[in-house]
């Protein structure tokens, strides 16, 4: 088509019987294609959307679909977390970001179900099952965006099958094992050791709390890096105020831990449990320990899953066979609800016999 014929970008092929349009995508390149549309006016909107498209896709660093490398696709989706997610949890996304960049085929569109399964079937034989699933659903979520933004047609990770998941870890410290920690830790670990155990904070928590988050006066600490990303107000007994008012006070935005590193607090704590014979135990069996002897003393489950912040009560379930004694009165009040459907000295099948007559 000679170039006179067209103009603003916008010409007609009445050999193909098409609007096509010229513009230059995010590479730089010249493009040229057919648009729908049935008038001048309507090519012209086209090929403005296209030009939209690819300064937008310039901008973000993002190349064609059909020549967009999986790296590409994971950086963008690295960039578009960024702002969404708590830093601890930031942290841990680049470390499941660079296993699946270097795991996955190198053009995202060559990413199909059987790689999936692939992929799934080989870290099942490395990691745990956990860790699967977390990868797997970090992939889950980067294709489907992939796709809002036309950079793929499909989520072949959409339904992917993962192995499942063992029965959740309820391993808590006796009294005992926990004075032993404490007595045996250097000093930089005490103050959170002592805190996760008598508030049953999670690590994230208890490092992102800060001195303005804390009322001593009022018994409680607001809590605003949560797993769930809602602000939780914990109340604090009087082992944990203690524990906060040993600490060098700071100021308003200051936090109440600070210079304490996450990855090497969880390291150096097995590495401490270890030490004491303490088998099978992690920082977060910290978590656990609150929570299991606070049912063991009676106090209701769904009590303890407000204290622990969890979304569902079936987070709290794993601590039911802690308490028989609540167990035990909870069958025990049907003794008041049927209370005089047994006739005295009758056994249930006469009373079953005397209730028919």
């Amino acid at each position: 088509m000679p170039k006179a014929r067209e103009r603003d970008g916008v010409y007609y092929r009445k050999d193909r019987g098409s609007w096509w349009v010229s513009y230059t995508d995010a590479a730089g390149r010249r493009q040229r294609e057919a648009v729908t549309a049935h008038t001048r006016p309507q090519a012209v909107a086209a090929r403005a959307g296209l030009m939209l498209k690819a300064e937008r896709d310039r901008v973000l660093g993002v190349k064609e679909a059909s020549e967009i490398t999986t790296e590409d696709l994971l950086a963008r989706y690295k960039r578009h977390q960024k702002t969404r997610l708590r830093a601890t949890t930031f942290e841990r996304l680049d470390g499941i970001l660079e296993t699946l960049k270097t795991r996955l085929p190198e053009r995202a569109r060559e990413i199909s179900r059987k790689t999936v399964a692939e992929y799934i079937s080989a870290r099942s034989e490395e990691v745990a099952p956990g860790t699967v699933q977390k990868e797997i659903t970090v992939l889950k979520h980067a294709l489907r965006l992939a796709v809002e933004w036309e950079l793929l047609n499909s989520n072949p990770a959409q339904g992917a099958k993962l192995p499942k998941l063992p029965e959740g870890r309820t391993r808590y410290l006796s009294p005992g094992e926990l004075k032993s920690v404490l007595e045996a830790a250097p000093e930089w670990m005490r103050a959170p050791i002592a805190l996760a155990a008598f508030t049953g904070m999670r690590r994230g928590e208890l490092l992102g709390l800060r001195w303005m988050d804390v009322d001593l006066a009022g018994r409680r600490a607001y809590l605003r890096e949560t797993k769930n990303g809602s602000l939780r107000v914990l109340a604090l007994n009087s082992l944990a105020v203690t524990v906060l008012e040993s600490l060098p006070p700071g100021a308003a935005g200051d936090a109440v831990l600070p210079g304490t590193d996450a990855q090497k607090l969880s390291v150096y704590t097995r590495r401490l449990f270890a030490s004491l014979g303490i088998a099978d135990a992690s920082f977060h069996s910290l978590r656990h320990t609150a929570a299991s002897w606070l049912v063991m003393q009676g106090v209701d489950l769904y009590a303890v899953g407000q204290l622990l912040g969890h979304r569902t009560p079936r987070m709290t379930q794993r601590y039911a066979h802690l308490s028989p004694q609540y167990m035990a009165g909870a069958v025990g009040r049907l003794d008041t609800v049927f209370a005089g459907v047994l006739a005295p000295s009758s056994s249930p099948a006469g009373a079953a016999l005397q209730a028919e007559a």
